[in-house]
């Protein structure tokens, strides 16, 4: 309600500003794409319903923090967060969680860093097709 019709001026001037710290890695095309996509009928019940499962999910977060569900290899990407990646995912998981921070890097590492962050997954998925 409070973003629809105004996309462009939430994304182009806010939103990227704002969380990307990697200058020029979002270009005017990026962002008429975007704003093309969120523009369209329901564009943001995907982005909203994330925010709005977290209002409601708090006891599931503490049952799966007591008994991590997740047993498959995991890579925590870091891009500006510090540690918060890593120790979140460490919460969910029964194993040992990979990690990689992406220094100078903000909330848009795939495109701020597509190389620094196809490389890590590269890495990583070695490193698992190696067991």
């Amino acid at each position: 309600m409070l973003l629809g019709g105004r996309e462009r001026e939430f994304l182009g001037d806010f939103a990227f500003s704002a969380m990307c710290a990697t200058p020029r890695a979002i270009s005017k095309s990026d962002i008429d794409e975007f704003v093309r996509t969120y523009s369209r009928p329901d564009g943001w019940r995907g982005a909203i319903g994330l925010y709005q499962s977290m209002l409601k999910e708090g006891a599931e977060i503490k049952a799966l923090a007591k008994n991590p569900g997740l047993n498959i290899p995991v890579l925590a990407v870091g891009a500006g967060g510090g540690p918060f990646t890593v120790d979140t995912m460490s919460k969910a998981t029964r194993r040992n969680v990979g990690s990689v921070q992406l220094d100078g890097v903000g909330h848009y590492a795939a495109m701020e860093a597509p190389e620094k962050l196809s490389n890590a997954l590269l890495e990583f998925f070695a490193s698992v097709d190696a067991d």
